[in-house]
């Protein structure tokens, strides 16, 4: 989203950001002055749902130059599968706020639980599933064991996530992957239930 002067987007134009339950996800937003001023300090915050964690929520981007360009890091924890929406909303003390929606996708989810969020894309088919494949994002059939768009073995990345699932856990606080039976996690001490 932008004002005249300034834009706030994903880095390299993103479309989404891509995760997967229970790991953290980092992802940059940028902060482009466009006008012919000195952008003195403007802040970003990010508000989502109770399914997305928020590690680094709130980011300065300090004082931005005419035609300059400033990049800072958020971290997330998504809690589990499915397509959610985060606003990212920028201020600053010398002009209105700016809110950019930011669509996180988490896990191999199908592209009909995207019913709440505007697409650009044709509607599926009646009786058509797809999913984004795991290594490239590119949308295919919900039952397919290759990617035609990167070739992948889908089918081989989908067992094997499901066997890291049954053998490990995360912590609730951190997110470190943990053996099942662990009690408290390694890294932070967190009692696990």
């Amino acid at each position: 989203m932008s004002q005249p002067n300034i834009v706030l987007k994903l880095k390299n134009d993103a479309e989404a950001v891509y995760a997967f339950p229970n790991k953290k996800k980092e992802f940059f937003i940028t902060l482009f002055n466009a006008s012919q001023s000195y952008l003195p300090q403007a802040r970003v915050r990010i508000t989502g749902p109770p399914q997305i964690r928020l590690l680094i929520k709130s980011e300065w981007y300090g004082g931005v130059p005419s035609g300059r360009v400033k990049t800072r890091l958020f971290t997330i924890l998504p809690k589990e599968e499915g397509i959610f929406q985060l606003t990212a909303s920028l201020s600053t003390k010398t002009g209105p706020a700016i809110n950019l929606p930011i669509e996180v996708r988490v896990g191999n989810v199908a592209l009909t639980q995207k019913t709440s969020l505007p697409t650009s894309k044709p509607p599926l088919s009646a009786g058509t599933s797809k999913v984004n494949c795991p290594f490239c994002h590119e949308l295919i059939d919900i039952d397919a064991s290759f990617c035609p768009q990167c070739g992948s073995n889908v089918q081989e990345k989908k067992e094997a996530q499901q066997e890291i699932t049954t053998k490990t856990k995360f912590c609730v606080k951190c997110g470190t992957e943990l053996p099942s039976d662990a009690k408290f996690c390694a890294k932070c001490g967190t009692k696990l239930s």
